[in-house]
């Protein structure tokens, strides 16, 4: 369920945070479903159970999971709303992080936007399949 690059400039812990929050976005994860144990996902991912840790620290503290001592933690009610609030700037975030390569590349802004309206354009079974 939860997929980390450790060879990625992005902490894990981050990269844990936004896991679980595409999964509350798509409904994969709904409210009052329990999260793997902070061991658990720490053995999977083989990595320290301090970063999961500060992952669910910082989830808690945004409202997207709540803490029941001696039994886990949970996605919390408001986990759905949170994350309409901030799916926009997940979005734009990312459209920053393609602007940006694209510039690293030389492409100006016509061709950016040319190239975004063709993927719009791509039918979706293509789409991540490298053409």
């Amino acid at each position: 369920m939860i997929k980390v690059d450790t060879s990625s400039f992005i902490p894990i812990y981050e990269q844990i945070k936004k896991e679980f929050k595409k999964e509350i976005f798509r409904g994969d994860l709904k409210p009052n479903d329990l999260l793997p144990s902070i061991r658990d996902l720490a053995t999977e991912l083989l990595i320290n159970p301090n970063t999961v840790a500060r992952a669910y620290r910082e989830l808690e503290m945004e409202g997207f999971i709540y803490t029941r001592k001696g039994k886990g933690c949970y996605v919390s009610d408001d986990s759905t709303r949170l994350m309409k609030e901030e799916r926009k700037s997940i979005l734009i975030q990312t459209f920053d992080e393609v602007i940006e390569e694209a510039k690293k590349y030389g492409l100006g802004r016509e061709e950016i936007k040319r190239l975004f309206e063709e993927r719009l354009n791509t039918p979706p079974e293509i789409i991540g399949k490298g053409e």
